[in-house]
């Protein structure tokens, strides 16, 4: 039986039954920090999490010790960032478009004015100071800690069943599904594309009835899903999306440390992050030989092919920017980091 769910269980019906509940928060025990996260333990998000943990622990003597709950035992990717900032859970990891629905400039990671960058030069940018005003804004408004430096999610490619992919006037005339995101809208439909967005689940059934001609996706997610049973039958990097991911820390638990352990819970963070973000590399580049032993041609858009693509989607920035309420701030500081 899991403990915190039998724990909300019991405080719902202390409520219904209007008894005041006051039960201690697992994210602030003094001696165990309990972390949340939405992938299965063979995920690489969950394997870098337990090689924190076991450096943590380690390095601390046994003094500092967590409990990990993965495959959203405990929170659904959507509620956890949430549970953290009230105490339910102590840390998490999140994809950056839930937290975009809370500090909108976190939306700026998916401008076209970032196409072409590699994903080093990308994290080079969020470890700088566009990642500190990021970080500095998410921490303020969610009342939480961002301990360090963010995760890569690697390349948000584009894939179709029937129509080849080989460089962005392939996508016009395309229908195709996108998890959501009024900036990916805005990018593909200045490429001539229409976007449907759905859940992950439902992509395989809609592939196969064709009410999408391919999706926004992962390569990953498209070898786990067997979306090659599905249909698809290309792939195609634009050099444009590339995800993150932000850790989230209850502030009740941070400030509970000392000076010390804060400053080996950055510094060990941030050594992991480095071999995280090298291992979503390596796995990457597996998953396209994966992806092509399937019978998936993989292409790469040229640079020139984005240049000329880069026209049609820098047209609508500024009606992104100013749809999605990025700050003038924000924007400058990626366009510093573009240079």
């Amino acid at each position: 039986m899991n403990p915190f769910k039998t724990l909300r269980a019991c405080a719902l019906a202390a409520l219904t039954a209007g008894i005041a509940f006051n039960a201690p928060t697992p994210a602030t025990a003094a001696d165990q920090l309990v972390i949340t996260m939405d992938t299965p333990p063979a995920h690489l998000r969950t394997r870098m999490i337990k090689e924190f943990i076991g450096r943590m622990e380690k390095a601390s003597g046994g003094k500092m010790s967590f409990k990990l709950y993965d495959s959203s035992q405990l929170y659904a990717s959507r509620d956890a960032a949430k549970a953290v900032a009230r105490g339910d859970a102590g840390m998490t990891v999140l994809v950056t478009p839930y937290l975009s629905r809370v500090v909108s400039d976190i939306n700026v990671v998916d401008l076209p004015m970032l196409n072409g960058m590699t994903e080093q030069q990308r994290t080079e940018m969020l470890d700088g100071p566009l990642g500190k005003l990021l970080t500095t804004k998410l921490e303020k408004k969610m009342g939480v800690v961002v301990p360090g430096n963010y995760w890569s999610m690697g390349k948000v490619m584009l894939f179709s069943t029937k129509k080849p992919l080989t460089q962005f006037s392939d996508l016009k005339g395309m229908k195709v599904r996108i998890p959501g995101g009024a900036a990916v809208v805005a990018r593909l439909e200045a490429v001539g594309a229409s976007t449907v967005s759905m859940p992950s689940t439902d992509v395989p059934l809609a592939l196969q009835q064709g009410v999408v001609d391919g999706t926004m996706s992962g390569a990953e997610y498209v070898l786990k899903a067997k979306l090659t049973d599905a249909g698809i039958t290309h792939g195609f990097w634009d050099q444009g999306i590339i995800g993150f991911l932000i850790p989230l820390v209850n502030q009740k638990y941070w400030k509970s440390l000392s000076a010390d352990q804060k400053s080996l819970f950055t510094k060990t963070w941030n050594e992991v992050s480095v071999q995280q973000r090298a291992a979503i590399l390596s796995e990457e580049a597996q998953h396209w030989k994966q992806l092509e032993a399937a019978g998936v041609k993989v292409t790469s858009a040229t640079d020139a092919d984005v240049a000329q693509a880069n026209k049609s989607m820098l047209a609508v920035q500024d009606a992104m920017i100013k749809k999605l309420g990025i700050s003038d701030e924000a924007v400058k500081l990626a366009g510093q980091a573009r240079k």
